[in-house]
Formats: C-alpha cells, sequence, structure tokens
C-alpha cells in the first residue's frame, strides 16, 4: 500500500444490497476503487469458512459489541453485523438494515463508516478529527472538538486561494518509503464536506451546493469538487499542527505549543487509544510523529476572522510561523 496514495478497496463477487451499502460508505470515504486482486480492502459476501458463531467476546462500548477468533471480529449494533476477515483484509455484511437509500441512513453510514476504520486501524491508517488545507506545498492541520471551528477554517482559507485535503476528517498514517526518511502522510477521511446551516449563512457560495442528506444529522453535506475543481490535493505530508478555539476577541491570535503538548491534545481527541488496544501503540506512535513533525500551535480564531474569514491566510505564512515558534523555543 502506498502511503501517498492511501487505501483502495475492491469488490470480490456479486453485490447485494447491504454489500452495496458499504461500497457507498468507502465511496464517501473517499477510497479509490480498484481490482479486488490488487485492493488493500475487499468487500465481498463470501462467509469465511467454518461461520462466525465461536467468536469470543472482546470489547463493548457504547452499544457497540465486537467479538473476536484469531484475524476475524464481529462488530455488531443492535441487529446489525459485519464481519471483518483482517489476515485477508476482508469486510463481509452479515447483516445490514435494508433502507431505501444507503446514503440517506446517517445510523447506517455510521455504523459501516466505524467499521472500515476498525479494518483501517489496522492496515496502520488512523483516523483524526480535523481538516486539512495546503499552501506552497505545506500541510497545515486543523484539529479540535465539534464546534471550535475547523470548517469555518478550511472554507476561509480555501476563499483566500489555499488548496484543501478535508474540512473535518483526516486519515494519518507513518510509513516511511524504502530508503527515505520516516515521514507522516495525511489524506482526506472522507470527499464531501459536513456544514451546519450556520456555516450556510456564512458562506453562502455553498448554499446552491448543499445537499440535507442526512435528516437527523442536523447537517449539510457539499461537494467542494463542484465549487473548487482540480483544488483538492489527495495527500500532504503536514508542516503545520493548530488546535482550533473560538475566542471572545477583535483579533485572532497564534500561540506556539511544544511537541508534548500537541501529542495529550491530539491523546485527548481519540477515544479508540484506549478502546482498540490492539491498535493502541501504533496510534499513539502515528500521534507522537505527527507532532514531532509538525510546528504545532494554538488557534484562537477571534471576530476579525469570523467576519472575513480569508483574513486568516494572513497569521499562517509559513515563514512568520516557523519565526514563531522558534523564538518561543
Amino acid at each position: 500500500m502506498s502511503a501517498s496514495r492511501g487505501p483502495s478497496f475492491g469488490v470480490l463477487g456479486q453485490v447485494s444490497p447491504s454489500l452495496q451499502f458499504v461500497i457507498e460508505t468507502c465511496r464517501y470515504l473517499g477510497l479509490p476503487e480498484t481490482a479486488s486482486e490488487t485492493a488493500d480492502i475487499i468487500l465481498t459476501d463470501e462467509r469465511p469458512a467454518g461461520g462466525v458463531h465461536q467468536l469470543m467476546p472482546w470489547l463493548v462500548w457504547k452499544g457497540l459489541t465486537v467479538h473476536r477468533q484469531g484475524s476475524l471480529l464481529s462488530i455488531a449494533y443492535g441487529d446489525w453485523q459485519v464481519v471483518l476477515d483482517v489476515f485477508r483484509r476482508r469486510i463481509i455484511p452479515i447483516q445490514v438494515p435494508l433502507v431505501a437509500d444507503a446514503r440517506a441512513s446517517y445510523e447506517v453510514f455510521s455504523y459501516l463508516r466505524l467499521v472500515l476504520l476498525f479494518l483501517l486501524r489496522r492496515l496502520g491508517w488512523f483516523e483524526l478529527h480535523g481538516g486539512a488545507c495546503v499552501q506552497a506545498g505545506n500541510g497545515y492541520v486543523f484539529t479540535g472538538p465539534p464546534g471550535s471551528g475547523k470548517t469555518s477554517v478550511v472554507l476561509g482559507l480555501i476563499e483566500a486561494g489555499w488548496d484543501y485535503v478535508s474540512d473535518d476528517a483526516l486519515l494519518v498514517r507513518h510509513a516511511p518509503p524504502p530508503g527515505a526518511a520516516a515521514a507522516v502522510h495525511l489524506r482526506a477521511g472522507r470527499i464531501l464536506f459536513s456544514v451546519t446551516g450556520a456555516t450556510l449563512d456564512r458562506f453562502p457560495a455553498l448554499q446552491p451546493h448543499a445537499e440535507r442528506r442526512w435528516q437527523r444529522a442536523g447537517k449539510w453535506v457539499v461537494n467542494p469538487a463542484m465549487l473548487w475543481p482540480q483544488r483538492q490535493v489527495l495527500s500532504v505530508q503536514p508542516a503545520f499542527l493548530f488546535f482550533c478555539q473560538l475566542r471572545e476577541a477583535e483579533e485572532t491570535q497564534v500561540l506556539p505549543l511544544a511537541a508534548t503538548d500537541a501529542l495529550s491534545q491530539l491523546m485527548v481527541n481519540s477515544p479508540w487509544l484506549a478502546l482498540d488496544r490492539e491498535t493502541a501503540a501504533a496510534h499513539l506512535a502515528t500521534y507522537r510523529k505527527l507532532a514531532e513533525s509538525c510546528y504545532s500551535f494554538t488557534l484562537l480564531a477571534g471576530r476579525d476572522v469570523w467576519h472575513e474569514p480569508s483574513r486568516l491566510a494572513a497569521y499562517l505564512t509559513a515563514t512568520d510561523l516557523v519565526r514563531l515558534h522558534c523564538n518561543h523555543a
């Protein structure tokens, strides 16, 4: 698997309605589709030999139950069940509710996305709740809790002429090519932007392209390629890492952050570090490399960029950020 290309998926055998739901979720996450013979993840209805009745309980969390036996993992939520064959990199839907449109069911999507991420972690790709932009070849990562302004930051920088990776969902991997220095790679964790009504009000150019796909989620989705064709960067090595906060002040402020503090904040926003013990060490090592590879900052977004989002670019020039961080150190 190429770290820059990202994980791919392929379909083996006939496509049932349940398998179609998994395919739609892979597409939403932006995973490239290829032949099953060369794919990193294989989607199939072929049940594992011997069935899945002898799996042992392994993890229970918020109604989610994971059973396992060797390389087989059964991930169940209520009556829904999908089996992962980790060794063969296969995803096998056993029971998924049949709704009229897989894209319209937020519950089905959330469950299948979690299943996919469970396998991706075992392939060395770890989720990061954040967005990313690219300017002059430098990768800028913006993370933080819900409501901290990540999507608005990304949209403001796009308005300023920057390229984008994702607004709020990333996959990160630490996998240096043979003979090369260790590197962290980022790619989009989904291809569409997810925005609130307030964000649509602040960025009216999005409104003609917004689709209310999931009624219960309270958000709209926007295909950024419709507004900014050829502006997406599929993969980037991050240079700057920002932890976003909204600030009740007139001016935005950027404060340097030590790598150890950046790592602590990354850990706080990732519950799977504690829950998925099998991948926790690799997950933590990847986050540590991300924090060590970047100049890290706290980004306190003030009213100036709230009223004129593209102004944020003036605070984030690479030379000024490096100088600020070095002076602080």
